[in-house]
C-alpha cells in the first residue's frame, strides 16, 4: 500500500490519511549561486500537516483501479491501513515509508514526519558564467529603419574634421565681430 500511495503522491501533489495527515509535494524554483556562479536546477520537497480530512472519491477511483478491486473495496481497505497506521504511531512505533520519511509519535501525540531527505533535486546545478563577446553585430531599431549595430557605432563615432571646426569658428568670430 505505501507505494502505491508514494505514487499516488508523486502524480497528484498531495495525499491525505485521515487520522494521520496530509503529505503535499511542494516545487522549489531554481535557484541562482552567485558566489559559485552556479544555477541549482528546481527541486521537490515534502511537506506534511498532521491531521487531514477523508480523501476524495476520484483518490478512492484512483486506488480501486491501482488495486485491481472495486471502489468499495479500495475504500474498506485504505481505511482498514489508515487505522492500522495510526494504532502503531500511537503505540510508539516508527513506520518507516520508502523514498518519503519516518513517520512516528510526536508531542500531544500527534503523527511527526521527519522526511528521507531535506529536497529532491530534478538535475544537477549548471554553470553560469556571463559570456560577453565584443563587436557582435546584431540589429538596432533607429526610428523607422533597422539598421545594425557596427552601422550605428560608425555613425555615432563619426568625427568632425579639424577644417569643419576651423570654418565654424571663423564664421563665428565673423559674425561676432560685425555685431559689435
Amino acid at each position: 500500500m505505501y507505494k502505491l500511495l508514494y505514487q499516488y503522491l508523486i502524480n497528484e501533489g498531495s495525499l491525505v490519511i485521515p487520522g494521520t495527515g496530509t503529505w503535499q509535494l511542494e516545487r522549489i524554483p531554481a535557484q541562482g549561486d552567485f558566489a559559485s556562479k552556479t544555477i541549482h536546477a528546481p527541486a521537490y520537497a515534502f511537506r506534511f500537516q498532521s491531521g487531514g480530512s477523508e480523501p476524495g472519491l476520484p483518490f478512492y477511483t484512483w486506488l480501486g483501479h491501482a488495486l485491481g478491486i472495486s471502489r468499495n473495496d479500495a475504500v474498506r481497505q485504505f481505511h482498514d491501513f489508515a487505522f492500522d497506521l495510526r494504532k502503531n504511531i500511537a503505540g510508539g512505533a516508527t513506520i518507516e515509508w520508502k523514498g518519503l520519511g519516518s513517520l512516528q509519535k510526536g508531542l500531544g501525540g500527534e503523527p511527526k514526519f521527519i522526511p528521507e531527505a531535506e529536497s529532491i533535486s530534478t538535475g544537477p546545478a549548471v554553470s553560469a558564467v556571463k559570456v560577453i563577446r565584443d563587436k557582435a553585430e546584431h540589429m538596432v531599431r533607429v526610428g523607422e529603419d533597422h539598421k545594425s549595430s557596427a552601422e550605428m557605432e560608425e555613425m555615432l563615432t563619426r568625427k568632425t574634421s579639424k577644417f569643419a571646426i576651423w570654418k565654424i569658428t571663423a564664421i563665428v568670430l565673423l559674425v561676432l565681430a560685425a555685431g559689435f
